[in-house]
Formats: C-alpha cells, structure tokens, sequence
C-alpha cells in the first residue's frame, strides 16, 4: 500500500507546474514574449516606464497578474492600486505597450510574476 501511495504522489507532483524565475527572466527581455525590457528597467530607475525594483512589494500579486495581463483595462479602472500608481508617475493617459499582441499563458505570467518578485 505505501508503494501506491508514493507512486500517486510522485505522479500528482510532476503534473503540477511551477513558476520558473529564470523563465520569467527570458520572457522579460524576449522580443518574442513581453518585451518589458524596452521600457521597464529593473532597478528602481525610470525609464518609458516606471523601475520595477520592489514592484512586488508595492503592489499585490493579484493586481500584477491583471495589470500584466491587460495593462490598458487595468489602467481605466478604479482599482485603488491603480490610482496609486497613476499618482506615483504622474500619468492619467494609458500606457502603450509593447507587449506581445497575444494574451500570455499561465505559466509565461506565473514565470514573470516570479521574476518580478526577485527585484
């Protein structure tokens, strides 16, 4: 019996998928992913875009991963965290981004939130 047991587990876990910094890494500087790089820096810099050093701190995972998603529908909302942020840069109008023209999957957004969480 514990042979099936140890068997399910192993089975179960290699099935789950884990978020992958270093993916996220390579999909931030991809031209044929994010291409976040062309306007995010990541100290805490300005560069087109705000420094993305400690942007995990500053804002929850939950907000990321919409902002990151559709930038330009999370930037016309009323969500406090994005108030917050159009006052910390001193921006009303939507920011055009250069992000793939294709939604990113699951796992490219779990890699890239992983990723940002290291800055």
């Amino acid at each position: 019996m514990q042979k099936l047991v140890v068997l399910f587990a192993g089975s179960l876990l290699s099935t789950v998928s884990v978020a992958d910094a270093s993916k996220g890494e390579a999909y931030f500087s991809s031209l044929n992913g994010g291409q976040c790089h062309s306007c995010h820096r990541t100290d805490g810099k300005k560069s087109v875009g705000p420094g993305l050093e400690g942007v995990s701190q500053r804002h929850s995972g939950e907000w990321l991963a919409s902002f990151l998603s559709d930038p330009q529908q999370m930037w016309t909302s009323d969500h406090p965290e994005t108030e917050e942020l159009k006052k910390r840069v001193r921006k009303s109008r939507s920011p055009r981004t250069l992000c793939k023209k294709n939604p990113m999957s699951g796992e490219e957004l779990q890699d890239l939130l992983d990723y940002l969480s290291t800055l």
